[in-house]
């Protein structure tokens, strides 16, 4: 077996600590990365170079792309990252252009089972979590005494640098009420948002780096932190990527997050609003100590989360899509999968 994936974008695919912000081209990364580390060959390249056999899978992971594969007579799997199709809504048309490149795959994947319930037109997308570099992201060595809140992320959606998807006000209003230091970290958009609403930057233990650093960079802000904070209204990952970060460096979590897959120490956030966050961030203080020792007992015992257990997963996938004939429709698909997939 042969996997090629196609490049998405001009972000470049980097490898681990130089990479910069574009968690799908992370993802591409950590994929390949594995396969090969599990023997399966696998390359990125541009659509136009991809040339196709009984014995090779081709992964796309953005929708226009798939639907020129398709004219191109090139079968594929689709990974749908795009979180922007949510607020355009049902029956926009970047939820159709989703919807048919799904449709029009072997079958689909996506990173959090509410994006499965949210197109409801097809039984061709199944869940495939994220995972996270256990031997790049790693407990820090001393507990940090100094209760300081981090969030990392990229805010505005759909192209609009003024929705807060992300929860930065509710996060800074939260460490404002408590008086607690808050760093918000992430790409440049973030300074896009914060010269929409100037007056958050009035917090004066506030500290944002809007200059997308790289992972590097971003690891020192995990190891140099007490509590992470994500409040997001939405996500397409769950959990997603900084979720799993926090999880593996050891630094307890208060956030939104409706998976199913447990996440040792963190708190769900029941609403978002600013008195349930510091609920949440007090307790979370209440019982630090505790909560770190169980994390850092879950990396080491079962590290459920690391890209190496993902990619195990994902070659099965790639192995049960070479055993199913391109023309079955989605029902039939969807019970070959389950079938061959468990």
């Amino acid at each position: 077996m042969k996997v090629i994936q196609v490049i998405s974008s001009n972000i470049p695919i980097e490898q681990t600590g130089n990479r910069r912000w574009g968690a799908l081209e992370l993802i591409q990364s950590e994929y390949q990365k594995g396969l090969i580390k599990k023997g399966v060959e696998c390359e990125i390249k541009w659509l136009n170079e991809v040339k196709v056999d009984a014995n090779t899978i081709v992964h796309i992971h953005v929708a226009n792309l798939c639907i020129e594969a398709k004219k191109l007579g090139i079968p594929y799997i689709y990974s749908n990252h795009d979180h922007t199709s949510f607020y355009h809504g049902k029956g926009s048309w970047l939820y159709n252009q989703q919807l048919e490149a799904i449709k029009g795959s072997i079958f689909s994947i996506a990173h959090a089972e509410s994006v499965i319930d949210f197109f409801p037109d097809t039984d061709k997308l199944f869940y495939l979590p994220h995972g996270v570099d256990t031997l790049f992201y790693t407990p820090s060595e001393e507990v940090i005494s100094e209760k300081k809140i981090l969030m990392v992320a990229n805010n505005g959606a759909a192209g609009d640098y003024g929705i807060d998807r992300k929860g930065f006000k509710l996060g800074i209003n939260a460490a404002k009420k408590l008086d607690l230091p808050i760093t918000i970290v992430g790409a440049e958009a973030n300074a896009k948002f914060f010269e929409i609403y100037p007056e958050l930057l009035n917090y004066n233990k506030l500290t944002v780096d809007s200059s997308n650093p790289t992972e590097d960079i971003k690891l020192g802000y995990l190891k140099t932190h007490s509590l992470f904070l994500h409040p997001s209204e939405s996500e397409f990952g769950s959990p997603n990527l900084t979720l799993l970060e926090s999880w593996a460096c050891g630094l307890p979590m208060v956030a939104a997050y409706d998976g199913r897959r447990h996440i040792e120490g963190l708190q769900k956030l029941d609403s978002l609003n600013v008195d349930e966050i510091c609920r949440k961030i007090e307790s979370t203080f209440d019982r630090y100590d505790t909560i770190i020792e169980t994390m850092k007992k879950d990396i080491k015992l079962k590290n459920p989360h690391s890209w190496d257990k993902i990619v195990d997963i994902l070659i099965n996938m790639y192995q049960s899509a070479m055993a199913i004939p391109l023309e079955n429709n989605s029902l039939e698909v969807k019970e070959q999968y389950l079938k061959l997939y468990q």
